[in-house]
């Protein structure tokens, strides 16, 4: 049996818009539960200059109802299929500026399902085409100014960020930030997403042994804890990013910062940005300046041996010796 769904305004009678991630969302929908979804990220006010998308939702109750699957993409060009679990599937015109989609009424409903899935992959296949650059690293801010943290998967981000906000640092991000140029200076924002810590991170927040450990959007089996578990209001939406940390974990103890030349920054995020079809070309363009601007500013190279507690800690002195505003 094939079912078809027609995406007539006419039949998508809620609207909507939202911002996220330094880009604007225009939302129609046949679903009051996805209409709610939108209540959260309107709390600050649209940026007029931002780029506007377009968001399609229904909500079908029929779906959803068999067993869950893994999370699976396949491009065509300018064009993304999504199928998300539970229950639901989406598709992204990169061209157009477009997100059609049909969820689960389960995957309507639940926050943690557009907080932790939907909004972060809608805002990493979108984002470069509407002047947000998604970067693979964590976010922090200490005294009004940003620090990112980058490194190769497995270098311990994730931990470092918790043992960070363990210690009063603000989080904006965990795993992915969205870069974007406003009034000339680059902008850091978050999606309020949990932080994810692998089963083996309990050993050094022992407050994760009431937790339990579930599987999340790339099949990992993780804990998915939100900021404030490590520190009372730690969790932002944005900040000025001025200082990047590349974190490299070696097999000697202690720590060191060595200096990173600017052409390092730039080929380390070039090359880790997903490739786009040649009709994109300015959306590439664009993302380019957004690294380029991004290796102006200092930035570092940690290697550590130590103990996620014990390298947040000799951050913090690092910052403090180096009179960086962070």
């Amino acid at each position: 049996m094939t079912v078809t769904f027609t995406f007539d305004r006419m039949n998508l009678p809620f609207r909507t818009d939202f911002s996220l991630g330094g880009a604007h969302c225009l939302l129609a929908t046949n679903s009051h539960n996805v209409l709610q979804q939108a209540v959260p990220w309107q709390s600050s006010p649209a940026d007029s200059a931002a780029a506007t998308f377009h968001m399609e939702i229904i909500e079908d109750s029929s779906l959803g109802s068999g067993p869950n699957k893994t999370t699976h993409f396949r491009g065509m060009r300018h064009l993304v299929f999504a199928m998300i679990e539970p229950g639901s599937f989406v598709t992204y015109d990169l061209l157009r500026r477009e997100v059609r989609g049909v969820l689960s009424s389960e995957a309507a409903r639940d926050a943690a399902f557009w907080k932790g899935k939907f909004l972060p992959i809608t805002l990493g296949v979108l984002g470069t085409t509407l002047g947000v650059a998604p970067v693979h690293c964590a976010c922090l801010v200490r005294n009004s100014d940003g620090l990112l943290i980058t490194g190769v998967s497995g270098s311990g981000k994730s931990t470092l960020t918790a043992a960070l906000a363990s210690r009063g640092f603000t989080v904006v991000s965990d795993d992915w930030t969205y870069l974007s140029q406003k009034n000339e200076s680059l902008v850091a924002e978050g999606l309020s997403a949990p932080i994810k810590l692998l089963p083996d991170t309990s050993r050094f927040f022992p407050e994760l042994q009431k937790s339990i450990p579930r599987k999340t959007l790339n099949g990992e089996i993780a804990y998915e804890i939100e900021p404030g578990r490590f520190h009372r209001s730690a969790a932002i939406s944005s900040c000025k990013p001025k200082l990047t940390i590349f974190l490299e974990r070696t097999t000697l103890p202690g720590t060191r910062f060595l200096p990173s030349q600017p052409e390092d920054v730039r080929h380390y995020f070039e090359s880790n940005a997903e490739r786009l079809p040649e009709e994109l070309s300015s959306a590439k363009t664009s993302r380019s300046e957004i690294i380029n601007r991004l290796s102006e500013y200092p930035s570092w190279l940690l290697r550590t041996g130590d103990d996620p507690h014990k390298t947040a800690e000799a951050i913090e002195q690092f910052l403090s010796e180096a009179k960086y505003g962070v």
